[in-house]
């Protein structure tokens, strides 16, 4: 079978909405790596049947660039190419590009042909194939909140992980000892990946994976909040935690830049939410806050 690559060299700052775009048209696989001569480059491919919907997938492309130049985002030199390959040509290196990811002291991330049963000095065994959706843990802001999930949980907690996308977060969560976790994602796509994700985890009923916007379908309180996504909808969010944490619970938020944290630091501490610590990883930071005990 012949596969079409489509190729965009841009910025970190556009990889999440330019990869989620790719996912929305229904791509077999969204790869992103380093351009390789410039640190704040990248170069996000995807890969797609080669039918007469290309030219359409590259006008949405270019309509997303355009947009994003307009909001004043950084979208890098925003050049398009496609090419065409042999199934040989990307499954392989595909393969060879996603290997087991070890992520904190305890969590390791692998793909379903990886044999990991020789790494048993890591506990929290997170099966994620990178052709299901965004937040196959190699991000930067999945790293970074599942390192704070490893931190902050200590078992028995109940968590919501808002934006879910694969379920990533929500499984670690699961693993890491707590005892209910409900992920909710706006994108209908996205909930049965994330369910199926949890079901080859083990974690069919155990993860509870709904479709909604942001916080609409919490109605109740939780030891732990997690929320990686952009920080436009995160700020949002902000004056409705707490209303939705309990008495000393925890927010694990991502998905923001390194130059968007002190507004994202400010609008918490104006909402009675306190900052514990910022992260960072590469262009990207990670802030953990605590509701009012």
């Amino acid at each position: 079978m012949k596969w079409a690559k489509i190729s965009i060299d841009t910025s970190p700052e556009s990889e999440d909405a330019l990869s989620n775009l790719f996912i929305e048209m229904g791509s077999g696989g969204v790869q992103i790596a380093d351009d390789g001569s410039d640190s704040h480059s990248v170069v996000i491919s995807a890969y797609f049947p080669p039918d007469d919907m290309i030219g359409e997938r590259i006008s949405k492309a270019t309509r997303l660039l355009e947009d994003m130049r307009e909001m004043g985002m950084n979208v890098g030199a925003g050049r398009i190419s496609v090419q065409r390959l042999d199934e040989s040509e990307w499954s392989e290196p595909w393969k060879e590009f996603f290997k087991p990811l070890p992520i904190g002291e305890r969590i390791l991330v692998y793909p379903s042909w990886e044999d990991v049963n020789e790494r048993q000095s890591r506990d929290i065994l997170i099966q994620i194939d990178p052709q299901m959706a965004f937040g196959t843990g190699r991000h930067s802001t999945t790293m970074l909140c599942l390192k704070l999930l490893e931190d902050t949980l200590e078992g028995g907690e109940r968590v919501a992980d808002v934006g879910t996308g694969s379920g990533i977060l929500a499984i670690a969560a699961i693993k890491l000892g707590a005892r209910e976790v409900i992920a909710i994602d706006v994108d209908e796509k996205a909930i049965p990946i994330a369910r199926e994700n949890a079901r080859l985890n083990g974690l069919g009923d155990r993860v509870h994976v709904i479709c909604g916007e942001l916080l609409n379908p919490v109605d109740e309180r939780y030891d732990v909040i997690v929320s990686n996504i952009a920080s436009k909808a995160i700020l949002s969010m902000i004056p409705d935690f707490g209303r939705y944490l309990n008495s000393g619970g925890k927010l694990i938020l991502s998905g923001i830049l390194d130059r968007e944290v002190s507004d994202v630091q400010n609008e918490l501490e104006n909402n009675s939410l306190t900052v514990l610590g910022t992260h960072f990883h590469e262009e990207w930071a990670a802030v953990l806050a605590e509701a009012s005990v």
